[in-house]
């Protein structure tokens, strides 16, 4: 049984640089956070590349509160990514709003 105060699993970090930001992420969000994996990045190479993945640990207590916040984080990079447009098919980086070639709105 899953007390309150037990640390789990909530998201999976593709490296200890993503990892450790949102860790400060979550503590800014007074959300206590354990990485688990951070050291194996320096493996990388030895040991396939997804089992080098940070592990971030929450207290079950602030798990659904440290989804919300990682969920966001998703959504945003997701936002962040370059784009092709749709009148001249040209592709923009993620910081156009506005097409460079054709100035035709995202």
């Amino acid at each position: 049984m899953i007390s309150a105060f037990d640390w789990v699993e909530t998201y999976s970090a593709q490296n200890a640089i993503e990892a450790n930001l949102l860790k400060g992420l979550l503590e800014l969000n007074s959300i206590m956070v354990l990485l688990k994996g951070e050291s194996l990045s320096g493996a990388l190479g030895e040991i396939p590349i997804d089992q080098t993945e940070v592990k971030i640990l929450v207290p079950q207590i602030k798990q659904r509160q440290a989804q919300k916040i990682l969920l966001e984080y998703q959504s945003k990079q997701q936002d962040s990514q370059d784009w092709q447009c749709a009148n001249c098919e040209e592709y923009n980086g993620c910081g156009f709003e506005v097409c460079w070639s054709c100035s035709i709105s995202k």
